[in-house]
């Protein structure tokens, strides 16, 4: 298994408490030999910000740490969905719902669909105001917002779903429980790239035209007398 399927992502949103759990979780991880890839740490200067979230998408195992702020920025969104456009989305994360996270009340759930139509419309109106072809940039922005308006409802009613305990129990267990399903996650990753390599490591090995196996350029296979043939003119138990 290849480094970068081992990897495990965090995605959440800057500042405050959500900063604070995020530094915790990257701790009690890293002593237990797991390694955490953030944006503050591994996005280098000047690297790009929309290839790193793509990548965060794609990982196999991402830790999310959901808050009001999250479900109110374009780029945890366009993380979030990401994810889930990339398949498995409940297998591959690990969610942790902050407090201030209104997924649970379906009319605070509707609440943001509103922000973001609200977003959307604010943003179609300024675009009035331009010539169409010095829009270059901002209908990205426009499809981003059209996207997360489209999806939200449906991802935060998976994320409630979940039963991801409360931050204080991960604190209180330094993410013990956490832990054991990210490691578990990635011993069944770590299995199935193994079989998947030794049956390909079987269809791969050549065959001879009896059936034997082929041995660079000899051949040890057998006739339809049972006999163990070597080569194309050596013979045992004649």
């Amino acid at each position: 298994m290849s480094n970068y399927e081992q990897t495990v992502f965090i995605s959440y949103a800057w500042g405050g408490e959500r900063e604070e759990i995020v530094d915790q979780i990257d701790k009690a991880l890293q002593k237990r030999g797991i390694k955490i890839t953030r944006d503050k740490r591994d996005l280098e200067y000047k690297g790009s910000i929309k290839e790193f979230m793509e990548r965060i998408g794609q990982g196999s195992s991402v830790i999310v740490v959901v808050s009001d702020k999250y479900l109110r920025s374009p780029n945890c969104m366009f993380e979030l969905i990401e994810i889930a456009e990339n398949k498995r989305f409940h297998d591959r994360i690990f969610p942790i719902v902050l407090a201030d996270a209104n997924i649970y009340d379906p009319v605070k759930r509707i609440e943001y669909v509103k922000y973001w139509e609200g977003k959307r419309s604010e943003l179609a109106e300024a675009m009035k105001s331009l010539d169409p072809a010095n829009l270059h940039g901002i209908r990205d922005d426009m499809d981003l917002y059209d996207r997360i308006r489209d999806n939200i409802s449906g991802l935060s009613s998976v994320l409630k779903d979940m039963n991801a305990l409360t931050p204080e129990m991960h604190k209180d267990s330094d993410f013990e429980v956490l832990y054991n399903a990210i490691d578990k996650r990635m011993k069944k990753k770590t299995a199935a790239s193994t079989a998947k390599g030794q049956k390909s490591s079987k269809a791969d090995k050549p065959k001879s035209a009896d059936g034997g196996v082929s041995v660079n350029k000899i051949e040890i296979g057998g006739n339809v007398d049972g006999k163990i043939i070597i080569g194309n003119n050596n013979r045992i138990n004649d």
